[in-house]
């Protein structure tokens, strides 16, 4: 473990490295970035001015969700999501084949290499709306409800993980589905409903995206002291089932690989 985190340090050192030498493109991230989270929250807000309560939520607490779904995007878009960007490039032009010989567990590597620091102004923006919308709504939070939340919002990332990771697998025999990603930041989207939507909906095939609407709605329900000991209990289950068969798909599918040659 401690072998681990000293690569770690060393691939943020890397990183940091990488924006000082180009940093026109840490700053066109950080504006993009900061554009689209502030366009979901005002979205939610337009959406939801009307409507008092949906699905058992009132309207303001719709919004701190859309704001929680801007944080979580911000933390996964950050530490992972755009390493699986680029896993069809690498297997395409045998890039992988040098990590599989490289004396570090390739899926560490595949995960961690590229970590995208303009990615988090999302989260700053997320919190910093966070904390004045439940000010300006008179939200009493104490202090252990702030660090519940985080904790289970660490376990929906943790799942996020799992869910992408156990999709992106599949380009090991299937290089070519490089637009692979999209789909998945298109799930994504179904974090910023709350997953009572899904259960009153009886459709099995939005069942299938319950355990994404877990991931945002669950922290939101401890921060606001809601009941949420069901959904903290599934969601934890779900992390810990799916992070296993991710690290078991990964195992079998580098059996069949081949190799670019």
């Amino acid at each position: 473990m401690k072998r681990y985190i000293r690569i770690y340090k060393a691939i943020i050192r890397i990183n940091i490295a990488y924006i000082l030498t180009y940093r026109a493109n840490f700053f066109n991230n950080m504006i993009s970035s900061f554009l689209w989270g502030a366009f979901n929250i005002v979205w939610v807000a337009l959406v939801t001015h009307k409507a008092r309560q949906a699905f058992g939520w009132q309207s303001s607490e719709l919004v701190i969700i859309s704001i929680g779904y801007v944080v979580l995007t911000g933390f996964s878009y950050t530490l992972f999501a755009h390493n699986f960007e680029n896993f069809s490039r690498i297997i395409d032009r045998g890039e992988f084949d040098g990590i599989l010989l490289k004396p570090v567990d390739s899926q560490f590597h595949i995960s961690t290499t590229r970590i995208s620091f303009g990615s988090f102004i999302r989260t700053i923006t997320g919190g910093s709306l966070l904390i004045w919308w439940l000010l300006s709504h008179h939200y009493v939070i104490g202090p252990i409800q702030v660090i519940s939340s985080i904790l289970v919002l660490g376990v929906g990332i943790c799942l996020m993980y799992a869910i992408w990771f156990l999709f992106i697998t599949t380009l090991i025999w299937y290089p070519n589905l490089s637009n692979l990603t999209e789909l998945l930041y298109t799930f994504n989207g179904f974090a910023r409903y709350p997953a009572e939507m899904i259960r009153s909906s009886g459709s099995f095939l939005l069942f299938l995206f319950l355990p994404i609407s877990l991931i945002v709605a669950t922290p939101v329900k401890v921060l606001l002291q809601k009941n949420a000991w069901g959904d903290i209990g599934l969601l934890v289950g779900l992390s810990v089932v799916l992070l296993y068969l991710s690290r078991i798909w990964w195992k079998h599918a580098l059996k069949s690989y081949t190799s670019a040659s």
